[in-house]
This record gives C-alpha cells, structure tokens and sequence, in this order.
C-alpha cells in the first residue's frame, strides 16, 4: 500500500513538470547558411571564408587550394595551415623552415611573418618564438619577456636540433607571446634589416617547459593565430541582408557613414554562428524560500502557453493532495533517524579521496575536546557567515575547524557545499580537507591548519609589524602558485570548479609562504550546476551558470554582476584584482584613496592608460630592484589588466596565466643567479 501510494505520489508530481516542459519546449538553432564549404576535409567554421558570398571575405580571408587550407599574409608569402578549430577560435599554420647551410629563414625576403592589420587574424598568446642570427643593435634593446641572455631557451635549441649555421651567431633570443604582449608580437614575426634573420615558433605551455623538454623530444615548430569575433555584416541596402534572416540594413552608430545588417528587436548577433538568434531573457528572482535564481525564456509560442495552462490549469490542487499525502506517509520519522540519515549521507560524500586516503567523520566529542568547547581563545577568524577554530586533536594534530554561525541557514549551506567540493579535489594548492562532523547542532568542515595568515595580511598589514613585506620573487611564486591551484579547478578538477570568491584573504600561506586557496563555500561544480539548471529550466550555453551575483566587492566580474552568467572567466577576473594587489600592496576597495580611486582595479587600468603604471607599483618593491626586475613588475600589471578585460571572451584562461607568471619567474631567477 506505501508502495503504491509512493508511486502515485510520483506520478502527480511528474505531470505537472511535464506540462510545464511541454510549455517551454525550445525550437532547434537554425542551420547557419552564411558558413563556407569544407575544403577538402577540414571544416571551414563561420566566419573563415574561402570566396566572396560565405564567411567574411573582407577581414577573415583565408586561401583553398587543391583540397588544403592556406594563409596568405602581406608581402605575397602563404603558409599552409594545419588545423582549425572554431571552439577556440584559432588556427595553427606552418611557419618557413631555416635554408640550408645558412642562418635564414627561407621567408626572409618577405621579411618573415606579417599579418595584415586590417584583418582579424592575430598572433595567439601562448607561441613561444626564437629569434636567431640576431643584431647587438636589436640585443641591446630588448626588454622581458624577450630572453638573450647566453643560457636561454633558443641557444638550447641551437645546441640540441644541431643548426649548426645558427651556432656560429652569437645572438639568440626567445619570447613568450602572452596576454601581456600580445599588442607587440601580435602581428607576426618580422625578420631582417637591423633585427634577426631567421626565427622558429612552437605552440607549447611556455619557455619555462620547453627548457626542461629532453633534447631529441622537441616539436614541430608551428605557430597558432587567433580571430576574433566577427561584427554584423556591412550592408548598402536591404538586399544585402537577405542572407541573414531577422535582420535591417541600418546605420553604424559607431563608424560614421557606414550601415550593417542590425538583428531585429528580439534578437541578438550571434558571432560564432553569424546569424541573428532569439532572445532568451533572463531574470534572477528570489522565490519565497529563498532558493535563489531561476532562469526564464520567453514563451515561444502565446498557443502553446494558452494550451499549456488549460490542460495544467488544475495542476496546483493536485500537487497540495500530493505533498499532504506524502507528508501524512512520513510522519513517523523522528527527528534521531533524520540526524541518523545526515551523518549516513555525509560519510557517503566523504568516500572520495582527499589526499591519497578517505577523510574521516568526526564525533562531536572530539571537536569540543579539540577546540575546549569553541574556546574564544582558540577563535582564528571571522567572516559574516562563519567562524575557523583552532583544533588539537589527541595525537597532536592541528586542525582548522570551520562552523556557520548560529542561526545563519546560508553559512550552514555553504559549510556543506564547502565540504562537498574538497572532497572532490586533490591539490597541492588548495587547503586538505581532512573530515567532518555533523553530530552537533551545526555541521562542522575540519582541514589542515596554516599557520602564517593570508596574503592579505602579509600586503597591508605592515603596521602591525607581525608580518615583514614580501621580496619581488616571492610575490611572483606566491602568484604563480595560487594561479596552479585555480588552473587545476578550471581544467584538471572533473567536474570543473569555479571558486566564485577568489581575494587575498582566501590565499592562505605556511612558514614558507607557499600558497594554498581555501574557503570554497561559494564554489560551484559545472557539472552540478548544469543539471540543477536543466531541471529549474534554466538555460545553460558552453559551461555558463547561470546563478545570482555573489563574492566580494571589488573582486566581482562586471559582466556576472550585470547578467549572472558565471563561467571560469569570472575567478580570472577576481584574480587579476589579487595581482595588482601583490604588485601594489593596496587594498581592492580603500575609502581611504580619492573617490575615484577607491576601487583598485578602476584606478590601476587608468594609470595604465597614462603610461603611469609604475607609479602605482609598490614603493618597497622598486627600491633596490634591478632594471629586469622592473620591467617584469610592468610585465605583471599587463598581465592583470589583460585579466581584467570587460569582455569576457578576451580574458586569458588561468592556464595561460600560470604559464606567464612561471616565465617571468624564470627570467627573475636567472637574473639573480647571472648577478650572484
């Protein structure tokens, strides 16, 4: 009979949800008709374009010939591309080899790589170029991240692939194009004149990696250019929009004297697939339960919806008969079998490994013996929503021990949503969990201990003179390696994690001042996310959540704050604030600077636009420094502002991040070791 009544308590529930999809059912996107043709058997994606009348022929212009893709570049020189990939938007080609028994390129009377500026084709950050048989005039002027010096990556690469005309010239230099200079390199490599005369690229994770890369393993050289995203096409008159549905031929508000096929109201340009796409509006609500953002499209169809709400017009009643159905079946729990199922549940989620071996549950007699019963004496830290105790448990082990304040339903939340991530993670960058305890009235997150404050502390809080200001190089490694740890949830974590609160007073540093990322109680698992999405009817698009604004001000991405749509871009966003901290020692919000000032990101991107960045720099950092160490420290602040970009799409990935810091760490530490 229980049976039975479950089932139909099931199926009442059911019905309801099916009206409701049946009500919101999406239409499929319509084939993109502007793209081009394969070329033999490589896709040929929107907006590349082959001929006049697919892609964009004006500014992404590529060459097929005889079934194979080809680029070609000013100076009348082509380059045969290797792959295509639309997702990332870029395209790798194969550069010119070195001639024979010479120290040049065979592209040298073109004078190398160049790339037409009127095109959108660009030199992807993350080539990693050698510049060969190069004069002491350009040597002398070189500035980091171009290397030069004798025991560079490109005299290695001389010396293993044995290019003998090369080891014959004394000047050899290697750079890293990356976020940060990607307005310099971005149009090619240019050779000749009073510069170099040969080059090589390779698509790699950096100099720093390719250094430790044994001799006879090194790659094809071959170099990735990106494209950005295309506008809405140019048009003299409504003829010219035909081809793209839903669309005007208007006047351009930005170019003077121009017009473009501008998408109808309630549509918006898509780029990727050139076309104008329905509106999906969004609206972040809280319910009454405080359950927080639901993501609503528009109805599709005023028929279908009438149609919906008649057939479901008695949905409400049937589903009051359900729950009081249900709630009469379960009346004879008790509240100790409840608790009993909780710690069940939390010893299920627990099972993952953490470091090598299964966290354990805690008996609440342990922790207050641990803490003396939350002793204020053993009170580490304090934020709206919790509280970190000091822990010693019987064999000695220190401990942090995290609990919500009482009576906050959100900071118990986030305790158990803080517990749930680390128990899917293992990095030497982020804070171990190590158990928790769920037996006393609140549930308890249990870690390791780190005993030397956060990084926020060590950068203002010099007053106290508890903490000594950091060196140059250990800011950059404190910077590098919370950049590992957040590229590991990003990209190596299944299913990917975003932080969602990334800030100095989360990076947590030991006696050695190695970092390690904590507090992940507004964390959220994409994989989680999207299902959740998917049965709130909610829309989710390439790993965007879709979730209401939460973080710190001063740390929070624009764009999730103006539309809610989360994606990994926003914990770079939050992270590029940290580097100007590190390379500034201000605080990310100072009521204390002019009003215009206060919010440290705003202030740093307009010294940047005066060319006044290293007036912001840290007074105790540039004391003493060294002219390379200098010009890393500006290398830094372009990196962070590049991670501060208000396009999302344009903002680096935490990978590249890392990889970029680690080179700029390489060429400090030889710096060091060539003066000692």
């Amino acid at each position: 009979m229980e049976n039975n009544t479950r089932n139909l308590f099931f199926l009442l529930t059911l019905f309801p949800l099916t009206c409701l999809s049946l009500s919101r059912a999406p239409t499929p996107r319509a084939a993109n008709s502007r793209q081009c043709e394969n070329c033999g058997p490589t896709l040929v994606p929107y907006p590349l374009s082959t001929r006049p009348g697919c892609g964009d022929y004006a500014l992404y212009k590529i060459r097929c010939t005889a079934g194979a893709l080809w680029l070609d570049t000013v100076n009348e020189s082509a380059y045969p591309i290797t792959s295509v990939n639309p997702v990332t938007r870029r395209l790798t080609i194969r550069p010119a080899g070195i001639a024979a028994n010479s120290c040049v390129s065979t592209d040298f009377r073109s004078r190398g790589i160049q790339l037409d500026h009127n095109s959108s084709f660009k030199v992807a950050a993350g080539n990693t170029i050698l510049l060969l048989n190069c004069t002491n005039l350009y040597v002398r002027r070189q500035r980091p991240p171009v290397d030069c010096t004798a025991n560079g990556l490109c005299h290695r690469y001389v010396k293993d692939n044995l290019v003998v005309p090369c080891m014959k010239t004394a000047s050899c230099c290697s750079l890293k194009v990356g976020v940060s200079n990607v307005g310099e390199y971005g149009f090619g490599v240019k050779i000749g004149g009073d510069e170099c005369s040969a080059y090589q690229s390779f698509v790699t994770s950096g100099p720093a990696a390719m250094a430790k890369m044994p001799a006879e393993k090194w790659p094809e050289p071959e170099m990735e250019l990106e494209w950005g995203l295309p506008s809405e096409p140019i048009c003299e008159g409504s003829l010219d929009c035909m081809n793209l549905m839903n669309s005007k031929c208007l006047v351009d508000p930005v170019r003077v004297g121009q017009k473009r096929c501008f998408c109808d109201i309630g549509f918006k340009w898509d780029p990727m697939y050139g076309l104008c796409a329905q509106i999906q509006t969004a609206k972040c609500s809280i319910d009454r339960h405080g359950k927080g953002c639901k993501i609503m499209k528009k109805k599709k169809s005023k028929k279908i919806a009438v149609l919906a709400g008649a057939v479901c017009g008695v949905v409400p009643t049937i589903i009051v008969m359900g729950i009081l159905l249900y709630k009469k079946l379960n009346q004879s729990n008790s509240k100790k079998e409840a608790i009993k199922t909780l710690v069940k549940e939390r010893e299920l989620s627990l099972q993952s490994k953490t470091s090598g071996k299964s966290a354990r549950i805690f008996t609440g007699k342990e922790i207050v013996k641990a803490t003396n019963n939350f002793c204020k004496s053993n009170l580490v830290g304090s934020g709206g929503f919790g509280e970190v105790f000091k822990g010693i448990f019987d064999d000695g082990t220190i401990t942090a021990i995290k609990r919500a304040k009482f009576g906050n339903t959100k900071g118990t939340e986030q305790i158990l949503n803080e517990v749930r991530i680390l128990c899917q993670v293992n990095h030497r960058r982020l804070v171990r969990l190590l158990g928790c305890c769920v037996d006393l009235d609140l549930p308890l997150l249990i870690s390791e201990f780190i005993p030397n404050g956060t990084l926020f502390d060590h950068l203002h809080c010099h007053s106290s003179k508890k903490y000594a200001p950091i060196k140059w190089i250990l800011r950059l490694q404190i910077a590098h390696q919370t950049a590992e740890g957040l590229a590991y949830l990003h990209s190596a974590a299944m299913p990917p994690i975003y932080h969602r609160d990334v800030k100095s007073s989360n990076i947590l540093l030991d006696e050695k001042l190695d970092a390690k990322i904590s507090d992940f109680g507004l964390s959220r698992l994409v994989e989680e996310q999207q299902s959740k999405a998917n049965n709130n009817n909610s829309e989710i698009e390439d790993n965007n959540i879709f979730t209401c604004a939460q973080g710190t001000l001063g740390y929070l991405d624009p764009e999730y704050h103006r539309n809610f749509q989360l994606t990994d871009k926003s914990d770079v966003y939050s992270f590029g604030v940290v580097l100007l901290e590190i390379l500034t020692a201000m605080k990310a919000i100072d009521f204390n600077r002019d009003e215009e000032d206060v919010n440290l990101a705003v202030y740093v991107k307009k010294m940047i636009k005066e060319e006044r960045l290293m007036e912001a720099v840290d007074p105790m950092l540039k004391e003493g420094s060294s002219k390379i160490e200098l010009e890393t420290m500006k290398a830094l602040g372009l990196l962070a502002a590049a991670c501060l970009n208000d396009q999302r799409q344009n903002r680096p990935s935490m990978k590249e991040v890392a990889d970029e810091i680690e080179y700029l760490i390489t060429i400090v530490s030889q710096t060091t070791k060539f003066i000692n």
